[in-house]
């Protein structure tokens, strides 16, 4: 049987068209027959113009600017598809997607770092920029895996989505950065580094790095595609399903649905708020 998987970006994919393609030949490279991923990324006009990379540092702009992203990955099991990715190193809202979803909901930094601790027994990230290495450090420290990292790195001329977008095309400057963190990981004690961005990941694998010596280069990409296909397999085979006592308990139906009402009665309320300033 085949497989339907939603991949939900965090990034204008729309505009960024050269990141939405590598990310459609990455698929068909590396999925298994008969899976199919539909790319999905966030509404144009959420940013404004600037990049996620620029905005996500700031927690009150990730909270208004992903919240989105619940409703989308409802409204995709309500469609038939068989799991779900949350494909950025943002990890928007994974509990309390996870908590409404009854089928797989995968994580790209979540399944990559666990597919790298069966890998290397030492494991290095390296980011886009400065401002972005808190919010790894915040993220592995979410997942419990602060001892397993050996590093966290930035490129040396800091990129945002849109400059990646050109990368992929143009690709020396990003992946000379890449390197030297690279070599300084190994300096480190790493055995293997993960570019913790997926634009930055594709540029990496797309120019054929991997691996550096002996430090192993981990595609988060192509690693969340084959997990979700092994979570769709776990439950169809074997019927494991989310544990729903702690984290990911679901609401009972009826709270969900008044859950539901008091969130579009908030919604038409902003909108009538609006239509009167406006007026005024």
């Amino acid at each position: 049987m085949g497989m339907r998987i939603w991949y939900q970006s965090m990034t204008q994919l729309a505009t960024l068209t050269n990141y939405r393609k590598a990310l459609e030949e990455h698929a068909k490279k590396y999925c298994s027959d008969g899976t199919k991923i539909v790319f999905n990324g966030v509404s144009e006009d959420n940013y404004h113009g600037r990049m996620p990379a620029e905005v996500l540092q700031y927690s009150y702009a990730k909270l208004i600017l992903q919240t989105e992203v619940i409703d989308i990955c409802r409204a995709a099991e309500k469609n038939k598809f068989d799991a779900v990715i949350l494909g950025s190193f943002s990890e928007p809202f994974l509990p309390e997607i996870r908590s409404l979803l009854n089928i797989p909901v995968i994580s790209m930094p979540e399944c990559t770092l666990l597919v790298a601790c069966s890998m290397a027994e030492k494991f290095a990230l390296t980011t886009l920029a400065p401002a972005n290495v808190k919010r790894v450090k915040a993220l592995v420290k979410r997942h419990g895996l602060e001892s397993r990292v050996s590093g966290y790195y930035s490129l040396a001329h800091p990129v945002d989505e849109d400059i990646l977008n050109v990368a992929l095309k143009k690709p020396k400057q990003v992946v000379t950065d890449f390197l030297a963190t690279a070599e300084q990981a190994k300096a480190d004690g790493a055995d293997l580094i993960v570019p913790a961005e997926g634009v930055l990941n594709l540029i990496i694998q797309r120019s054929n790095i991997n691996p550096i010596g002996r430090l192993s280069v981990l595609d988060c990409v192509s690693t969340s595609f084959l997990y979700a296909e092994m979570m769709i397999n776990m439950q169809r085979r074997l019927g494991i399903g989310v544990g729903r006592m702690g984290s990911y308990a679901m609401p009972p139906a009826d709270l969900l649905a008044e859950l539901d009402a008091v969130t579009q009665v908030k919604a038409n309320a902003k909108k009538k708020n609006r239509q009167l300033i406006k007026k005024d």
